[in-house]
């Protein structure tokens, strides 16, 4: 009869620490993702608080509006129809066709539901006026977004973020092919939704090299003295490992190779340290992380798991094979380099108001992690100097730029075995000891051939831009 009961208290007990655990699984399920659930378009709450709620007004950093409401169930979008295709995905849309949008991820605010108080509302009440919502200033810059996506080929599919690596503000956040919110009948291309900055992973090619690097320089005791060889191509396990256009290097430094972006020296590199170190350093950069930011949905970007090859490893070190990022997560690793090796939480809210005006919230910077130390991530910095001084990346070299170092990193990702298909061009890269202008940047232009020729020249003018703008 003891043992029965023993057995019971057992399974009582079991039972019991069950139920706490759900309970508290379900808890932290809530916090992280509370206002995801809510925030969404079939929030049927959202959908009836539209028709009797003057919506709040969406301002870009300058203040202009981007999106207001005169009246319940009305909404009107920026006139300037370029500058409106441009901020598509950052302004979003009512439907929610664009999941990742202002109009969708802060609905609750737009719309006043998250006064907690319910002053506002009794006031607008008592005075018979319909219930306004508050106000949301964004961290994105009209202009500038409309002159970066100018920058881009005609017809061309791709994106562009800059960011603020300092405080981790979306100063730029530019998405090709885009949509019109004030059009949501007109036809647009299949993936025109979806924000190509946040949404689309892509294989970074050799902007992945900054990662390797500073595997590299961790890792390899004695890599900064070290000499390769490179002949232009590697046989391994049968797959040839080829630098574009199959070019010889020959023997170079370490500095060298990135520079000249030699696949080679990094593949060797990667397959040297292993898997297990490299997958190590690119998830202290983020990658292989279910990212959980308060503005911003973003994808995991993924880097070696546990089942990949030797030949995959291989590939992994100059960023192909099955790693992929996103370009706003390949912004914010340039701009932990610039930082110091801390990465900031990438930031779209730049304060919130009443509708009177009154700020009543400001965003905070706010660290996410440090990458790497100080040191480490000064090397770096110099390295990726050195390849727009005399390397790849010459073309985002910014005329008449006095006031910081411009440093960068070019990629040419394949996205198919077909040699007759054109890379994915990619540049990476910031503005260094600017503290003026603290600036990171990442474009990509699908299909666009080399990044050096291609990516590279629309980010220095970009950044130019952005300079000029003082943002």
């Amino acid at each position: 009869m003891k043992r029965i009961r023993r057995q019971i208290c057992a399974l009582c007990a079991f039972l019991c620490a069950l139920s706490l655990l759900t309970m508290l699984v379900f808890s932290l399920s809530v916090s992280a993702n509370g206002a995801r659930w809510l925030n969404r378009a079939q929030n049927t709450r959202i959908q009836e608080a539209r028709k009797t709620t003057v919506q709040g007004t969406l301002y870009d950093s300058a203040l202009t509006p981007l999106a207001y409401s005169a009246r319940a169930g009305e909404r009107e979008y920026i006139s300037d129809r370029a500058a409106r295709l441009s901020l598509s995905h950052v302004i979003g849309d009512q439907k929610g066709m664009s999941e990742t949008g202002a109009e969708i991820r802060f609905a609750t605010t737009l719309l006043g539901m998250t006064d907690k108080t319910g002053t506002d509302k009794t006031l607008q009440s008592l005075m018979g006026d319909d219930p306004v919502g508050y106000d949301i200033v964004l961290t994105v810059n009209a202009e500038l977004n409309k002159y970066v996506a100018s920058l881009f080929p005609e017809g061309a599919r791709g994106a562009c973020v800059i960011i603020n690596y300092k405080t981790g503000e979306i100063l730029c956040k530019v998405s090709l092919p885009a949509f019109d919110p004030a059009r949501m009948d007109a036809p647009v291309e299949d993936t025109a939704y979806y924000d190509r900055a946040t949404q689309f992973r892509y294989a970074p090619g050799s902007v992945f090299k900054i990662v390797t690097l500073s595997a590299a320089l961790e890792a390899i005791p004695g890599v900064l003295e070290e000499k390769f060889n490179c002949d232009g191509e590697w046989d391994f396990a049968g797959s040839v490992i080829r630098c574009a256009g199959g070019t010889a290097h020959g023997e170079i430094t370490l500095k060298e190779a990135f520079a000249k972006s030699c696949n080679i020296t990094f593949a060797s590199l990667a397959y040297k340290m292993g898997a297990e170190r490299l997958r190590a350093e690119a998830e202290k950069f983020g990658f292989n992380t279910e990212f959980q930011f308060d503005d911003v949905i973003m994808y995991a970007s993924r880097c070696l798991n546990t089942s990949d090859s030797e030949g995959d490893l291989i590939q992994a070190g100059f960023g192909q094979g099955t790693t992929d990022v996103t370009p706003l997560h390949m912004a914010m690793i340039s701009g932990a380099i610039a930082n110091g090796g801390v990465m900031m939480e990438p930031r779209l809210v730049k304060e919130v108001r009443r509708h009177s005006g009154l700020v009543i919230s400001k965003t905070q910077a706010k660290e996410y992690i440090t990458c790497v130390d100080p040191e480490l991530a000064n090397t770096v910095a110099y390295y990726m100097y050195e390849t727009v001084k005399s390397g790849t990346g010459s073309r985002a070299n910014i005329s008449g730029y006095t006031d910081g170092f411009i440093c960068g990193k070019t990629g040419s990702a394949e996205t198919s075995s077909d040699k007759n298909s054109q890379t994915n061009a990619w540049y990476t890269g910031f503005l260094y000891r600017d503290e003026a202008h603290p600036y990171a940047i990442a474009v990509i232009v699908e299909q666009g051939g080399a990044g050096g020729s291609v990516a590279a020249p629309i980010a220095a003018k970009a950044l130019k831009k952005a300079i000029d703008l003082g943002l």
